[in-house]
């Protein structure tokens, strides 16, 4: 596995630079590690992205220049493709109307090709810059070195029951250091088999990595003899004031030792050093467990996201039959799964300040309420200037983010042309639309929004750039709400919210 490392390749947008760029991408999979007829199928695909943009994406001025970055790191290949053309929706047929409900979506995308990078790339995901342009990035992640793929490490492994148990208050509880990650590891395995979703737990050079560079941060509980016998830790994918909490695992021999508590007390010491504000936690509706280990924890459900979740342990799981009842309910064969979204301030101010449509007023009191905060509402006004969203495509799961940094008034046409986009051309199954509750103009979208199929799904505090973020969910699949399963009585009445709000949009 190579060590991290970023290049860039800049080249003036024109078709006769086209093969250059080929080779910087095809030279880039290579050092990556991937085989070379997987390099190649990545270089035809950023080349057809690359010409899309040139056919495209501009209207005879001055195309100025194609930048090309890339970064590689031990879980996953980056690659970047900027330019400076039009937004996406107004690549259409000059006089072609604005998307709309009533106006199907444009093929001729910048980003064209979308059965091709579906099919290479592991995450797609579009960025809109404003007057500096657009970017395109593509993730592809690498297999790396698996633990348990050799059959021989999985025998290895000791059975649950011949590891001793030990002596009440004989473990040390400490950070996670690096080196640490064939053990954990080993441990992940011990607890969830192949099942765990976060499929970084069992490739250790990826979660030393993600030690190294603050992404993830451990506590441990080690026995007597030196065996890690339990960890609890949060991820910080962007290194910002929120942390995901989770990667709670103690090893069947050493339960009832009050290890969690332990490993947890330091864990929230480590927390507070680092002035995080707020901690988030996505749990699983095909059991209560982990939605009770949130509860415990002081958090509080914010939101219900209908079929956002599929395993991604599926190349993990087939090297082994599934060896307990939770492996064989996440077969990705089956219905996809509901996640609960929880939250927790770690400092809740008095008094928060949101534009939201009076519709949803009353439950966003209580989901604040909840959090120990009061709401105050602020009322409707109109977008200035242009706006500024993302949109981003996790092929793994099947689910479409578009997330509204700043509304405009070209904000509406772009939420339509990015949710075609996503549920017609790429075939997402759930599409997620997050606009800003610090903004005037968020009533009016989440109105129309609504209109075009969007329902409630709930908040996510602290999310926004500016505040938290109002979701909305629409979804290219089918629901059976009889196979979800909460845990607190808040949740339950939050879904029966949610579920409401979808058959009343789809009426």
């Amino acid at each position: 596995m190579p060590a991290t490392f970023q290049t860039e390749l800049c080249l003036p947008l024109a078709a006769k630079m086209l093969p250059l760029a080929q080779n910087f991408v095809r030279g880039l999979a290579l050092v990556a590690g991937l085989p070379e007829d997987v390099a190649e199928s990545l270089a035809l695909v950023a080349r057809e992205a690359c010409e899309n943009s040139i056919e495209h994406a501009f209207e005879g001025e001055d195309p100025g220049t194609l930048k090309l970055v890339g970064e590689v790191t031990p879980s996953t290949l980056t690659l970047s493709l900027y330019d400076q053309g039009l937004p996406f929706y107004q690549t259409q047929e000059p006089g072609a109307p604005r998307p709309g409900p009533e106006n199907p979506a444009p093929t001729n995308l910048p980003c064209g090709g979308m059965a091709s990078i579906q099919q290479c790339f592991d995450e797609v995901q579009w960025f809109y810059h404003g007057v500096a342009g657009n970017e395109l990035r593509l993730i592809k992640n690498l297999d790396g070195v698996c633990l348990l793929q050799d059959p021989e490490s999985v025998i290895s492994l000791p059975h649950t029951e011949s590891i001793r148990g030990a002596a009440p208050g004989n473990y040390a509880i400490r950070l996670l250091r690096p080196g640490d990650g064939i053990h954990v590891a080993r441990l992940m395995y011990r607890v969830y088999g192949y099942s765990y979703s976060n499929e970084d737990f069992y490739y250790p050079e990826r979660l030393d990595h993600d030690l190294a560079t603050g992404r993830h941060v451990g506590v441990v509980a080690v026995a007597g003899d030196g065996e890690i016998a339990g960890h609890s830790g949060v991820e910080r994918p962007d290194l910002g004031p929120l942390a995901e909490l989770g990667q709670l695992a103690v090893a069947p021999a050493h339960r009832g030792q009050g290890l969690r508590k332990l490993m947890g007390d330091l864990l929230q010491e480590e927390i507070k050093r680092l002035g995080l504000v707020g901690l988030f936690a996505e749990a699983v509706t095909i059991h209560t467990i982990s939605q009770e280990g949130s509860d415990s924890r002081g958090l509080h459900a914010t939101g219900i996201k209908l079929l956002d979740w599929q395993a991604h342990f599926k190349t993990l799981q087939r090297r082994r039959p599934p060896s307990s009842q939770w492996e064989k309910e996440a077969d990705p064969g089956l219905q996809r799964e509901t996640m609960v979204f929880y939250f927790k301030y770690l400092a809740p101010g008095d008094r928060i300040a949101v534009c939201a449509p009076s519709r949803h007023r009353e439950i966003l009191a209580k989901i604040y309420g909840n959090l120990g905060v009061e709401l105050h509402f602020l009322e409707p006004s109109g977008p200035p200037g242009h706006g500024e969203l993302q949109v981003h495509y996790d092929q793994a799961t099947g689910v479409g983010i578009i997330r509204v940094n700043r509304i405009g008034i070209d904000t509406l046409p772009e939420i339509y042309q990015a949710r075609r986009d996503l549920s017609e051309m790429v075939g997402a199954k759930v599409v997620g639309l997050c606009l800003p509750l610090a903004q005037g103009g968020t009533p009016f979208l989440c109105e129309a929004a609504e209109e075009d199929g969007f329902f409630f799904s709930g908040v996510l505090p602290h999310f926004a750039p500016d505040g938290d973020f109002l979701r909305l969910q629409y979804l290219n699949t089918e629901l059976d709400p009889e196979r979800i399963h909460l845990s607190s009585p808040f949740a339950k009445e939050l879904l029966t919210y949610v579920l409401q709000e979808k058959e009343r949009v789809a009426r």
